[in-house]
């Protein structure tokens, strides 16, 4: 388990719950390197997670994996350790009902190209999951944009909004700086060469991304600097000021520290997808400027 430095406040933290998962998506970040682990029996992660929040005052967790559902006992007890909780899942298996609990469920476009990009009939079960989840709960989906996908972004959006009390996140494909076969992963060769956006193309999205949100207010839930700093104009400056290494906690399934962050131990930082940097850029604007906003992630 990590240990890192007593009193060293770390906010939040992602954890790989398992390494199961009953799909082998093309553009996965977490099947496309090896996996040598073994999961905790839910006792002693649950504890070590408990250790580790008293020992670094974390506020948030995001349950990941693999497939985090798979061990929904230690979703549902976990969620009472800390008082924000985040569940990122492929949306084929229910969504549990945890007040402290946002879910967030990955859809890659239309059901042609979503189910080409994670599997036969996968769209139908997701859409099934959520038309069921209890209570009405809220559902962020979250695509990660490729060139598999991108150009299905307009259909995409004005699907998925018309879902009742549902809103999209943006990801985009983050390449590893050097691929190997892992056995039992079929798409390393395209992930190699097929998936990862030029940065003109990726401008073009955000380009989209500004424009939809005007045609479909309130459902893309990332603000409009946010998306304006993922730019190939401003992405770099906020990819070498991350600071995820040190401000949030990435675990794998035995509690040990991933680096430099939950992506993988090789991936490539320079082109990098995830919303993190982003979103700490403009909060670092809002704080200079005397503005407190409250983002969607820590």
């Amino acid at each position: 388990m990590y240990e890192g430095t007593p009193g060293e406040t770390i906010r939040s933290a992602i954890l790989d719950v398992t390494d199961r998962c009953n799909l082998r998506c093309k553009h996965c970040f977490y099947y496309r390197e090896e996996h040598d682990s073994q999961e905790l029996p839910a006792d002693e992660l649950l504890a070590g997670l408990r250790t580790l929040r008293e020992r670094h005052d974390i506020q948030a967790m995001a349950w990941c994996g693999g497939e985090p559902l798979y061990r929904r006992e230690v979703i549902e007890e976990g969620c009472s350790i800390f008082p924000m909780n985040w569940l990122f899942s492929n949306g084929t298996m229910p969504l549990p009902d945890i007040p402290n609990l946002m879910l967030f469920v990955s859809v890659e476009g239309p059901k042609e190209i979503h189910d080409r990009i994670r599997g036969r009939g996968t769209y139908d079960r997701i859409m099934d999951t959520v038309s069921k989840r209890p209570s009405g709960k809220p559902v962020v989906f979250l695509p990660t944009f490729h060139k598999l996908n991108s150009p299905f972004l307009e259909q995409t959006v004005a699907q998925l909004s018309r879902i009742p009390n549902t809103f999209m996140g943006v990801e985009f494909f983050t390449p590893l700086k050097a691929y190997q076969h892992i056995k039992g992963y079929p798409h390393t060769e395209l992930q190699k060469t097929d998936l990862d956006l030029t940065w003109e193309e990726r401008d073009a999205i955000i380009d989209q991304l500004v424009r939809l949100k005007v045609e479909y207010p309130g459902f893309i839930v990332f603000r409009d600097r946010v998306l304006e700093l993922m730019r190939s104009d401003a992405a770099p400056a906020c990819i070498e000021r991350c600071n995820m290494p040190r401000r949030c906690l990435t675990l794998d399934v035995k509690l040990n520290r991933k680096q430099p962050c939950v992506l993988g131990k090789d991936v490539d930082c320079s082109k990098c997808g995830c919303i993190f940097p982003y979103e700490q850029q403009a909060r670092a604007e809002d704080k200079a400027g005397g503005k407190e906003t409250r983002p969607l992630f820590l």
